[in-house]
């Protein structure tokens, strides 16, 4: 006779028996699709269009059929990953299995994406509700039953191991294996012994378990959840042109939902009408907007494992796509902007090293930035009023009426750079003409005495040229001579040696003509000084002086949409060396082209956001035309649809102000996630007020459910946070059952032996509980330690057959069941299910300002297994609150 099944069994048994029959025709649909190579729909359908019409719409096709390929690949190994039950307001009943990305016709079911709008329900709890609108209008929709699923094809047929079962009549219960629900079901137990019918109903046991059962982190990887939970569903549905931020907790599903958005945004077929017209808006750049993205995160580790998490959604994540900001910025500094010294150009320095900036400046980045900004255009301003005054004192009744009328709109607009540009660009039309006459007739002064010079003495060039060699271009603390940028021709050899001569000699015509002297530490009052040592005689310049000065005054007013921004690197070395004089925001006085990496950001910040301004001055681009400046080229080239960034608390606001102002303006999409209780560096960001600095109307959206930590970690992990800084505590998962176990803490541990002695128990241990060795990281304090400790390690864990394995930089280096050794900085973002954290002692001593977020940020890695060692006896002050809820071991 056959043991009586429960209700609840038979309704499990039977959506079971569904479910695994859903996958199978799910996957032979998929299978079919991948057999039709060829259609109606082919290329050849295109004939009868344009040339240019026929290329994009190949290329759409083609598109196309690449998407559902992917899409049929993905099916064929993963058929779906949740079926719900659904009923309208009319309590007419629906079944819905839902795919993680595409779907494929001929599927007997009803079958829909996770990224559709009916796929949002899969994030629901039985018994929610939602509106979801769809093509025939919003319909309002509850949640009956829901199931998710992790699908595997076994030798014997498709399996979910494990799947997640929840019914009006039956709560949250985790099923380790579908199949072998099955094969419990048809087990006859009158024909078995009393051994086995014990046996089988505890294998049954072990199956079903009520409530929800996490998973032991195995590899060192991000772990995505195909299924968000409802305000991580709402978060990433958000229209395109939205600007984000979402601050959680460790473990909270930030990253994951970064990352589910970008995939249902970067998808045509997933946007609505309004997100498809922005995108296609002939403003935007030339970017197909697939590829139109970019992606910020602090660390090289990170980037990789973001990598590789994108790439199990099907997004091609190539590098020049998701960057660090240390990398990027030099892109930008040295390739893109005239900012550093690249090749045979000249440039600033970027001093990795360089500590000039006062600690209080790290502080106050938005107020230093403001300050330099204001600073800029007060001087761009007055510039152009310098040389429209100029063009006043001339005596053609031209160059004055037109200096007259820049001057007064230079006072008319002194705080509207951009509507300065629009006049100037209107009243400077007339001026072009002469700009070339006067140029040859400066040239031909210039070159006279260089000539006789040169006839007189024929090594004379030569001379000067090892003269100039030796000069420090250090030395030279002057604005860049603008004229020389005119010049054509090559800059090198002897012509860079006749430039020089010309600079100098224009310097002492400029001298006498506006008697004033030639700044004594500049190469062209050097270069003079040899030049009179040597007895060369110069003519009086004066009148060569006075063209110099039109001419240097029409070409800059007519220069000025370029200068504008191209000038701000040089407008900078001005306001530093003010700022140096008065004692503000820097510390000390360094070489006039010397910078550090936060020097580069401001700099970068002006020069963006003054090309913005540009481009969205309709009337200024429109009397600009085909002469707009290659630099607002440049700017927008370096726009994208999309600006995401990841850990945003450890940049700084002006660095995330960077990365925002390479948003699309026409979308103005930016998305970000992080903690502040996670800021790893002095100058990273530290309020919600310092992200509405950068956009005054982002959503700032907390995120408090925590999936990572057991339940005593999260309880341990909150105390080590500042009281003063908590934000809301983190909740688990209703129905998760994950008490976990305490932390465990081991003191006077400085000798690397004992220390290698004491972590190698505690693996034991881990191992021993777990059932299995996980991922297991050990975080030190410098590299020093970790290879010493790697070593150590390695001979205290040989009789288990582990490796210790350093991992410098944070490089991903070893197997997956090796321990890896970090210093703590390049941890960020990752999980582990063990860590342990070794000489905290010491960290507090050498980081005590950072010290807090640190040890915050290395007990969050731990999922389960957390232990702390200090090298003395006792803990740090700063955290010797906890030391009650430490253990010594786990066994």
């Amino acid at each position: 006779m056959h043991a009586r099944a429960t209700k609840t069994d038979e309704t499990l048994k039977a959506l079971a028996e569904e479910v695994l029959e859903a996958f199978e025709k799910i996957a032979d649909a998929a299978l079919g699709q991948l057999g039709i190579r060829h259609s109606g729909n082919g290329i050849e359908s295109l004939a009868v269009v344009n040339q240019l019409t026929a290329q994009k719409a190949v290329q759409n096709l083609m598109e196309i059929r690449e998407g559902r390929e992917i899409d049929c690949r993905k099916l064929v190994k993963e058929p779906a990953i949740a079926r719900i039950v659904v009923a309208d307001d009319d309590d007419r009943r629906k079944t819905l299995y839902i795919s993680r990305g595409g779907t494929v016709g001929g599927v007997p079911l009803a079958f829909c994406s996770y990224l559709s709008p009916m796929g949002q329900l899969a994030s629901l709890s039985v018994g929610d509700y939602r509106k979801v609108r769809l093509p025939a209008g919003v319909k309002n929709f509850e949640v009956l039953e829901k199931a998710t699923f992790a699908p595997r094809e076994l030798s014997e047929g498709w399996d979910s191991r494990p799947a997640v079962i929840q019914t009006e009549q039956v709560r949250p219960t985790t099923i380790q294996s579908l199949r072998a629900l099955l094969v419990e079901a048809g087990v006859d137990t009158s024909a078995i012994d009393e051994l086995e019918r014990m046996l089988t109903a505890d294998d049954s046991k072990a199956n079903i378990i009520e409530g929800l059962q996490r998973q032991v982190v195995t590899a060192m990887q991000l772990r995505m959840q195909p299924i968000l939970d409802a305000f991580q569903d709402r978060i990433f549905r958000l229209p395109l042109d939205s600007r984000l931020a979402i601050m959680g907790a460790p473990g909270t599903g930030k990253t994951t939902t970064l990352i589910r958005r970008l995939r249902q945004k970067l998808d045509m077929n997933f946007l609505d009408e309004d997100e498809r017209e922005l995108v296609n808006a002939e403003k935007n750049s030339g970017l197909v907007h697939a590829n139109s993205w970019l992606m910020f995160t602090p660390t090289d580790l990170l980037k990789q494992y973001v990598k590789e998490a994108f790439n199990k959604e099907d997004v091609p994540a190539p590098d020049d796509r998701i960057q660090t900001w240390d990398a990027y910025r030099r892109t930008l500094a040295r390739q893109k902007f005239p900012i550093l010294q690249s090749g045979s150009s000249s440039g600033l320095i970027l001093k990795s090293d360089l500590k000039n900036l006062k600690t209080e400046t790290l502080a106050r980045q938005i107020e230093w930035f403001e300050a330099f900004d204001a600073y800029q255009k007060i001087v761009f301003v007055e510039s152009v009023a310098t040389e429209a005054a100029r063009l006043e004192q001339s005596n053609d009744l031209g160059f004055l009426h037109i200096g007259r009328q820049i001057r007064e709109a230079s006072e008319r607009l002194s705080e509207d750079p951009v509507g300065l540009l629009t006049e100037i660009v209107r009243l400077a039309e007339t001026l072009h003409s002469r700009v070339k006459e006067l140029r040859d007739e400066i040239d031909a002064a210039l070159r006279e005495p260089l000539a006789r010079h040169v006839r007189a003495d024929p090594d004379f060039l030569h001379e000067l040229s090892a003269f100039l060699t030796n000069l420090d271009r250090d030395d030279d603390d002057e604005i860049e001579d603008e004229d020389d940028a005119d010049e054509e021709g090559p800059n090198e050899g002897l012509r860079a040696v006749q430039r020089a001569f010309n600079r100098a000699v224009r310097a002492k015509a400029v001298s006498e003509a506006s008697r004033r002297s030639i700044p004594k530490s500049g190469r062209p009052a050097r270069t003079l000084e040899w030049m009179e040592v040597r007895g060369v005689k110069l003519p009086p310049l004066a009148d060569v002086g006075e063209k110099v000065l039109i001419h240097r005054a029409i070409t800059r007013i007519s220069k000025a949409p370029t200068n504008y921004v191209e000038r701000i690197p040089a407008r900078y070395r001005q306001f530093r060396r003010a700022m140096v004089a008065s004692g503000d925001w820097y510390a000390s006085a360094v070489k006039p082209r010397e910078v550090s990496a936060l020097e580069v950001d401001i700099i970068l910040l002006s020069m963006l956001r003054a090309a913005g301004r540009m481009m969205m001055a309709s009337r200024l681009i429109q009397r600009l035309g085909d002469r707009a400046p290659a630099i607002l080229g440049t700017a927008k080239d370096l726009h994208r649809n999309q600006i995401l960034v990841d850990e945003a608390t450890d940049f700084s606001p002006v660095q995330l102000a960077c990365m925002a102002a390479l948003a699309n303006p026409w979308i103005d999409s930016f998305f970000a996630s992080g903690d502040f209780n996670q800021r790893l560096t002095t100058w990273g960001s530290r309020s919600a007020e310092e992200l509405r600095w950068i956009f005054p109307d982002i959503m700032i959206e907390p995120i408090d459910i925590a999936y990572r930590q057991s339940r005593r970690l999260t309880e341990f992990a909150r105390l080590l946070v500042p009281v003063t800084e908590r934000a809301a505590d983190p909740k688990l998962p209703e129905d998760l059952d994950n008490d976990g176990v305490p932390p465990v803490y081991g003191a006077s541990l400085g000798d690397t032996a004992e220390l290698s002695e004491w972590l190698a128990r505690r693996i034991r241990e881990v191992q021993d509980i777990s059932g299995l060795l996980p991922s297991i990281a050990v975080l030190v304090n410098s590299a020093e330690a970790m290879n010493a400790l790697a070593s150590s390690l390695n001979d205290a864990l040989e009789d288990q057959n582990i490796r210790a394995v350093p991992c410098p930089n944070g490089q991903a280096i070893g197997q997956q069941n090796d321990v890896r050794i970090f210093e703590v900085e390049h941890i960020k973002g990752l999980e582990f299910e063990a860590v342990f954290f070794v000489d905290v002692d010491k960290l507090a001593e050498n980081e005590p300002e950072l010290f807090s977020k640190y040890i915050y940020v290395g007990a969050t890695r731990a999922a389960t297994f957390l232990g702390l060692t200090t090298s003395g006896s006792s803990l740090p002050a700063a955290i010797g609150s906890v030391a009650d809820r430490l253990e010594k071991a786990w066994n």
